[in-house]
This record gives C-alpha cells, sequence and structure tokens, in this order.
C-alpha cells in the first residue's frame, strides 16, 4: 500500500509535497536531497518537417563555432484570388514583377543587421504538393540560371512606399526582388491563367542565399509566408490603364524550408547506451535540425536508487548552463530548449511530464543562462521497470532546440547555444517509507 501510495503522489503537480492522506500513519518517512552528475555528448539531429511554418528563415551566416549554415526557402504560388482563371487583358504589357517577402517583425533575425546579403531567385522544374510532408534535408529540382536577385541588406523596421492604381502607400517591411524581363515576358505571352495548368507551366521559386561570408558575420531571418504582403507582384498595362496584381503565396501552396549544415563535424553518433568515451564538457546545440545533446542518467545512479523499493522520486531536476562569452547581440542563444525521451530505437518522444503537466513544470526556459527540466514522472518509470524485472529502460534523452519561438509551434528559430556539460547535474528529492 505505501508503494502505490508513494508512485501516486510523486504524478501530482507539486512534487516538493506528499500527500499525507495517502501515507500508513503507522509507517514513517525520511526526505533526502541529493545531486548526482550526467554524461553528456553531442550527437547529430534529425531532419524536421517545415511545410506548415508561418515563418521561415533565409538567410546564410558564417558562425565561428558552428561553421557555415544557410537556410533556403521553397514555394509555390497562386493565380490572383486564387479564382478558376485569371486574365491580364487585351493588348496588356508586363512593366515590371516583383517577388515580394514580408519580414516576419524588427526582432525576427539572428546575427548582424548590416550583413549584405546576396539573394538569388530561382524558377522551380518540380511541383510541390501542399498535402506532402517537406524535410529541411530535402533536395530540390530548380532552373540552372536565376530570374531575380537582392544584393543589399534587410530592413526590419522600414516600412516601403508602394504604388496602388497611382497613390502611393506604405506597406510594412519586406524584402522586394525584381524578377528579369525573361520572366516578364514569360508572363506578358502566357496572358492568361486558369487554375487547372497554371502549376504546370509556373511551378514556384526556390530562395537561396548564395552570400560568402566570413567568420562571424552573415545572418538569418524570418519571413512571414501567411503575410497577405507575401506575394508576386505584377504591374501592367492594358491600353491605357496602368494596373497591379498579387499572384499570392496562400496556406495552400506547398513550400518549406531547406538547411544547409555544416555542424556535423561536431557530432558523435548517436547510441541508446553511453560508453565513456563519449562524454564531453562541452557540449554544441544548433536549431535547424543541426545537433542535439544526448544526456544520461548514470547505471550505478538508476540501480541504487531501485534497490529501494519503498523509494519514490519528489522531484528529478535536470540543470545545464549556457558557456559564458558565447551568447551576444549577434548570436544570441535561445529563449527556450526542449527535453525529449528515447527508446531502444534510437527514437524521440516527449518525456511522460510533458503529456500531463504544464510547460512551466516541465521548464526549459533560459534564466540567467541557465536551463532547467523536471523529470519526476520518467525516472519513476525507470526505477518501476527496473523494479519490476523490465530491465534497464533508459536509453537517454536529447536536448534540442525546438523549432519554434514565442512557445509556438508554428514558428522556427535560427538559435544555437554551447552547454557546459562538465556540471551537468540532476537534483534530486525522494522519499524512502520504512
Amino acid at each position: 500500500m505505501s508503494v502505490i501510495a508513494l508512485t501516486y503522489s510523486s504524478c501530482k503537480k507539486d512534487t516538493n509535497t506528499l500527500a499525507v492522506d495517502f501515507i500508513n500513519p503507522d509507517s514513517t518517512f525520511n526526505g533526502s536531497f541529493e545531486t548526482v552528475g550526467l554524461n553528456a555528448y553531442t550527437a547529430p539531429n534529425d531532419s524536421l518537417p517545415t511545410h506548415t511554418q508561418s515563418l521561415y528563415i533565409l538567410g546564410a551566416i558564417n558562425d565561428p563555432i558552428f561553421g557555415k549554415s544557410s537556410a533556403e526557402i521553397v514555394t509555390s504560388y497562386s493565380i490572383p484570388n486564387t479564382a478558376a482563371s485569371f486574365s491580364l487583358g487585351n493588348n496588356a504589357v508586363v512593366d515590371s514583377v516583383v517577388l515580394q517577402l514580408r519580414i516576419g517583425n524588427d526582432s525576427t533575425w539572428i546575427g548582424d543587421v548590416n550583413a549584405i546579403h546576396d539573394i538569388k531567385v530561382y524558377e522551380m522544374t518540380e511541383k510541390l504538393s501542399y498535402d506532402s510532408v517537406y524535410y529541411s534535408n530535402r533536395n530540390y529540382s530548380k532552373s540552372p540560371t536565376a530570374v531575380g536577385s537582392y544584393n543589399q541588406k534587410f530592413s526590419p523596421t522600414d516600412s516601403i512606399s508602394n504604388t496602388y492604381f497611382y497613390s502611393s502607400v506604405k506597406i510594412p517591411p519586406c524584402i522586394r526582388i525584381k524578377l528579369n524581363d525573361d520572366f516578364r515576358q514569360k508572363l506578358q505571352n502566357a496572358n492568361t491563367f486558369s487554375s487547372s495548368d497554371f502549376y504546370d507551366l509556373y511551378k514556384g521559386f526556390a530562395i537561396v542565399d548564395e552570400s560568402n561570408f566570413g567568420v562571424g558575420q552573415g545572418g538569418f531571418w524570418y519571413l512571414n509566408l501567411n503575410s497577405s504582403y507575401t506575394s508576386m507582384v505584377v504591374y501592367y498595362r492594358n491600353d491605357t490603364t496602368r494596373l497591379r496584381t498579387e499572384f499570392p503565396i496562400v496556406i495552400g501552396n506547398g513550400r518549406y524550408n531547406k538547411y544547409n549544415l555544416s555542424s556535423k563535424d561536431l557530432t558523435q553518433p548517436k547510441t541508446t547506451r553511453f560508453t565513456p568515451s563519449q562524454q564531453r564538457d562541452t557540449c554544441y546545440l544548433q536549431s535547424m535540425g543541426g545537433t542535439r545533446v544526448r544526456v544520461f542518467i548514470p547505471d550505478s545512479i538508476l540501480n541504487r536508487l531501485a534497490a529501494t523499493p519503498q523509494l519514490g522520486i519528489q522531484k528529478a531536476e535536470i540543470v545545464v548552463r549556457a558557456m559564458d562569452g558565447f551568447s551576444s547581440d549577434i548570436f544570441k542563444i535561445p529563449n527556450q530548449l526542449t527535453l525529449l525521451s528515447m527508446d531502444s530505437l534510437g527514437r524521440s518522444a516527449l518525456t511522460l511530464d510533458s503529456y500531463t503537466e504544464s510547460l512551466l513544470y516541465v521548464g526549459g526556459n533560459v534564466y540567467n543562462g541557465e536551463y532547467r527540466f523536471n523529470i519526476a514522472r520518467e525516472l519513476n518509470d525507470i526505477l518501476r521497470n527496473l523494479r519490476n524485472g523490465k530491465g534497464n529502460t533508459h536509453y537517454g534523452l536529447s536536448i534540442i532546440v525546438p523549432n519554434s519561438t514565442l512557445n509556438s509551434i508554428f514558428q522556427t528559430t535560427g538559435r544555437r547555444v554551447v552547454l557546459n556539460t562538465k556540471n551537468l547535474k540532476l537534483n534530486l528529492n525522494y522519499t524512502v517509507i520504512k
């Protein structure tokens, strides 16, 4: 009866207090606290599905720690108003075509805000499907020659003057890339577009940062593809009337982020059991499917705790610090990290605590350069399996930079952090009923 009581109490949200109602009044119990060291090393992360984001990363960085990285945007677009057909009209002359991409906001960037980027736009030669899953390492087919280029810095706080039917209005900060005469003439020759055959001729764009930055230079920018200001804007004349129309990028368009990373050189192969040769006192954590930090509770600690049947974990808190000197205005560390559990096949899943507890309890937010994670349920389950003869089911944990900012699963981040894993620790509060 006492063992059941302890297991139940460890599942309560207040894991520092045992529920007295569940303790036999004839029993005695002792609360204990200890700190144990954990093992850790850097491992490659898995590619990410990037087809359902609202913000997409564009840019390139030459990070002094993680090396060169770049992010490309691949997207299709639609005919105006997503109608069944659209026509420029009789005798239409296309004056110019501009690809307009809304910058997320004035804080959605990583790196040097003044870096000059060399952006190229290519036409896609393959179709994207809106209902397909596209991962961040997926290659794609594009035309060999760019149809547009952009060679300047991004301006996240500057509004833009734009012409709407003879009048100039201000629109929010955007990247505006003028497409070349060949593409302009292609639109003019087509003149009329139907939804049934539009994607056969216009499969979309690959937007690529081809900058060659020196060490410590470059940046990532977040672009909002769901914005009403993101579209291909066509300026044209129909007889004597000047017109403007937009070919929008809508939620139903196939699109994804393609990441190119060089941080794999910092990693060791992922394993389901820790070996002493893998231990590293410094670990490297990169977003965009770059690297993860594998964390293991020593088997000696698990076996010792499991050897006491009446022991119940009240609190189990992993504490890890960012290395000093690796966070700056250019290379900001993540606001939040995520802790995942691993199975015998190396697959990751949420910890048991994540399924039933609040994000505030589970943890992962940074405070004064420190990240904390609570795994009381996870650890109690491992000890229960050891006691019940199921064996050691602890195949390690993984710390990752979540594919999100502002606690939203619909956004993305390009941040990274260097962790001090020499002092990686697990704080334990447990009670033994006698």
